[in-house]
């Protein structure tokens, strides 16, 4: 695939330094991030004179288990931020040996140096202290999109430990920075800036996120034979089906289809939404041609058929608009059986529109059927 460059990372590198915004957010906030393995008396300094926010290290799953952490009773809520996003938190630490309070900047340095070392040593820390471990989800913002498992990212993809320092970016009232003081900020501090919409776009473009598993051909009742392969998520075990019509060639167009799981519709059938109409007059549409794939993602979230069930209690429909992971997992199995130009199957115009970075090119869009039952779905 042809990933875009992401310039922040090498900066960060030579900075040790740097913002990471969380722009899908309505409160847009951001946080300094430092890899703990990285971090000196000076940056440290830096991070406190710029900012009053409170001292959170973010640890993978493997880290947290090394040192031996324990969970508060509750998610720390009000610990990070103005208003005070919930994170599950650790019980606060501090180093064992080599401070005093706990409080002062080299006092902290030495805890979060610890934190950030190749192999945890738990006996090096107790309980409690100034410093507030929080815990992330394994596969960082591929699986949850927040700023922890962002802080945790960027420290991993620089070549650093599992381990990384994050502190809210606050006002003199406390509050949160606004976008535009965000970029002030930034660069009267030279500090190099990203956020975390494109820190997962990065991780899509250069991680693969499935693996083939299975292969056979599949006799259709809209089609015929196809070429069915099974694609396993290596984030969460969930299983993805790729049907596929003649050879695929990384030079002519390749009519497309990429539908989204909807359990339901798509078995019991129906028409809110009308999927099962769908997936039949896309399978017609392939088979009509010389070649074509028809891609049917699984849902990568729990209590997607609970959510469906309740919308159509309520009589509105469910909305079911792929989320970024769920683009990326697409088009890296497009890109795996061999596409490289597609002509869309679609109604929704923006569906899967920009797919360069992935090494896939729209040269065309091809609308579904236009029944009635169709036009606000697709």
């Amino acid at each position: 695939m042809n990933a875009k460059p992401y310039p922040f990372i090498e900066a960060f590198k030579r900075r040790g330094l740097g913002i990471l915004q969380d722009d899908v957010d309505p409160q847009q906030r951001a946080v300094l991030v430092a890899a703990c393995e990285r971090i000196d008396y000076d940056l440290l300094n830096q991070v406190f004179t710029i900012s009053g926010g409170v001292p959170l290290v973010a640890l993978s799953p493997m880290r947290a288990e090394a040192f031996l952490f324990a969970r508060m009773t509750r998610p720390g809520a009000g610990i990070g931020g103005a208003v005070g996003t919930a994170y599950q938190m650790y019980i606060s630490v501090d180093a064992r040996e080599g401070i005093t309070t706990g409080i002062s900047i080299s006092d902290r340095l030495r805890t979060l140096n610890i934190l950030g070392e190749a192999q945890p040593q738990p006996r090096k820390l107790v309980r409690p202290g100034h410093i507030f471990p929080v815990e992330t989800r394994e596969g960082g913002v591929l699986v949850r999109n927040a700023l922890p498992e962002g802080a945790l990212d960027l420290a991993r993809i620089s070549g650093f430990s599992d381990a990384a320092l994050l502190v809210d970016l606050l006002d003199q009232n406390g509050g949160y920075l606004t976008p535009s003081s965000q970029s002030r900020l930034a660069q009267v501090q030279a500090l190099p800036t990203t956020t975390l919409s494109e820190l997962t776009a990065y991780r899509l473009q250069t991680e693969p996120l499935v693996v083939r598993v299975a292969e056979a051909s599949l006799p259709t009742a809209a089609t015929g034979l196809l070429r069915s392969y099974i694609y396993r998520s290596k984030l969460y075990g969930g299983e993805h089906l790729a049907l596929v019509k003649g050879e695929i060639s990384p030079v002519q167009p390749v009519l497309t289809r990429v539908q989204m799981e909807f359990t339901a519709a798509d078995v019991f059938g129906g028409v809110f939404p009308p999927t099962r109409s769908q997936i039949h007059a896309c399978l017609r549409a392939i088979g009509d041609g010389p070649t074509g794939v028809f891609l049917y993602l699984r849902r990568s979230v729990k209590g997607h058929l609970k959510e469906q069930v309740h919308a159509l209690s309520l009589g509105k429909p469910p909305q079911r608009p792929l989320n970024l992971r769920e683009y990326g997992i697409g088009a890296q199995i497009l890109y795996d059986l061999g596409a490289r130009r597609i002509e869309l199957l679609t109604n929704t115009p923006s569906d899967l529109a920009s797919l360069k970075s992935f090494g896939l090119e729209v040269v065309s869009q091809r609308q579904l059927p236009r029944e009635k039952e169709y036009r606000a779905y697709g």
